[in-house]
C-alpha cells in the first residue's frame, strides 16, 4: 500500500531527494491518517492496528453485498491516469493486482476473488480501473463493461 512507501520514504528508505519532494507536498512525516494504512501484520502495523483490521475484515464480509475492486491501474482516460500508472508501477505493490494505491487482495477483505466478474452487471465487480475510477472521481469508459463504475453503482440502486 501507500501507506507503507510513504513511510518508508519519511524514514529515509529512499534518497533525500524523494525525501524532500514529501516533505514539500506535506506528506512528511505521513499523518496519523496515512500511518493506518500500513500493511496488516507488516514492519508499520501494531498490535492495535491488526486487531481493527480483524474486526473490520470480519464485518467486512459478514456485510458486504457488492463491492468494486480493481484488478488495474491503466484505468479510464483522465487528469489522473498518468500519476495512478506511475504509482500502479514505481510503488512496491506486492501484486501487479492494484489500483494505483491499493491492491486487489488487500480491497477483498477476506472475501473470495471468485464471487467477482469483470461486468458492471456485476454485484461483486472488479473492473479495470485505477483508484481515481474506483473512488467516483473520473467518469465510465465509453466501450468497456469493465470501465464502468457509475453504470455498476446505477445497478445497484
Amino acid at each position: 500500500m501507500a501507506g507503507d512507501f510513504t513511510q518508508d520514504v519519511c524514514n529515509d528508505k529512499y534518497t533525500n531527494v524523494v525525501t524532500d519532494l514529501l516533505e514539500l507536498i506535506g506528506q512528511c512525516p505521513p499523518s496519523p491518517a496515512r500511518k493506518s494504512l500500513s500493511y496488516q501484520n507488516e514492519k508499520y502495523s501494531s498490535k492495535r492496528l491488526n486487531t481493527a483490521y480483524g474486526l473490520a475484515q470480519e464485518a467486512y464480509h459478514t456485510n458486504v453485498t457488492a463491492v468494486m475492486c480493481s484488478t488495474s491501474y491503466n484505468g479510464a482516460v483522465s487528469t489522473y491516469l498518468l500519476q495512478l500508472l506511475l504509482a500502479g508501477t514505481v510503488l512496491p505493490h506486492k501484486s501487479k493486482e492494484n489500483d494505483g494505491l491499493v491492491e486487489f487482495q488487500s480491497c477483498l477483505g477476506g472475501l473470495d476473488p471468485a464471487l467477482f466478474g469483470s461486468s458492471y452487471l456485476d454485484r461483486f465487480y472488479a473492473p479495470k480501473l485505477n483508484h481515481a475510477d474506483t473512488a467516483f472521481l473520473t467518469h465510465d469508459g465509453l466501450f468497456k463493461d469493465n470501465q464502468k463504475p457509475f453504470k455498476w453503482f446505477e445497478c445497484l440502486l
